[in-house]
């Protein structure tokens, strides 16, 4: 099996240039549970999850360098979500932000995926709607249920790589439009961005995201799904080029500062 680690993170939210009006990370947590709350300018979690006839799924806070790449905080923390040995076995978590997302609001966070098999990603969403979706699944595909992912020049990067991780930021640049861009980073830094892109016509609030895993193999921490260190931050007007490249610096000088 080739391993396909990726991880994805909110590089504006460790700088204190902007206003940050959310944030949240699994140092907070001791361990994590249904309608917990740990963090600030976001709603509970809402976590279920579901073995399917014969595996077992579920969540907690876990190492993720037992299973992909260092996106810890606090003591070797990251959020952790596992669902394996059976197709019909799901885990999700679900949480809405404290005040919809406007105009200049930034999303940023961290993923970690190994092994690539089942499918593991997340949704940013309207109610229950997905307005952009991000998915990893089987062969190291990676695919989107309602949106185009350009790719970027560093589409090139292999995914393997038990050092790897994806980091990436959404931003809202109008009241009917979202911008995004994924990048890969290890230990040795910034690798390339993977997609970048826009969508479209978004008509209602964004006010709740969700992650999830589902259908993995069975029995290695490398199956699991690992995130961390969520952010809103509320950033100037910059032209999206620029606010692109400011976002990568600052986030390659955060994770040096770790």
């Amino acid at each position: 099996m080739k391993p396909a680690i990726i991880s994805v993170s909110c590089s504006l939210c460790a700088a204190n240039l902007f206003a940050l009006t959310a944030s949240d990370d699994a140092s907070n947590y001791g361990i994590w549970t249904d309608t917990q709350n740990q963090g600030t300018g976001f709603l509970d979690w809402s976590l279920s999850s579901s073995g399917g006839t014969s595996g077992f799924a579920g969540h907690l806070i876990g190492d993720s360098t037992s299973g992909a790449g260092d996106i810890n905080t606090g003591s070797n923390q990251s959020f952790s979500m596992f669902a394996d040995s059976d197709s019909g076995a799901f885990s999700t978590a679900i949480r809405s932000f404290g005040t919809a997302l406007s105009v200049n609001d930034v999303f940023s966070f961290k993923m970690g995926i190994n092994f690539d098999n089942g499918n593991k990603g997340f949704n940013i969403r309207t109610a229950g709607d997905s307005i952009f979706n991000f998915n990893i699944g089987g062969g190291g595909s990676v695919s989107s249920a309602n949106a185009t992912l350009n790719a970027g020049a560093g589409a090139g990067y292999d995914y393997g790589g038990s050092d790897a991780m994806l980091d990436a930021v959404i931003r809202v640049i109008g009241a009917d439009t979202i911008e995004y861009e994924i990048s890969r980073v290890s230990s040795s830094g910034f690798q390339g961005v993977l997609f970048s892109g826009s969508v479209s016509n978004i008509l209602n609030p964004i006010d709740n995201f969700e992650f999830y895993v589902s259908g993995t193999d069975d029995g290695q921490d490398a199956n699991n799904f690992y995130f961390n260190s969520l952010s809103v931050s509320e950033v100037p007007e910059p032209s999206a080029s620029a606010f692109l490249v400011g976002v990568l610096v600052l986030a390659f000088a955060a994770r040096r500062r770790r």
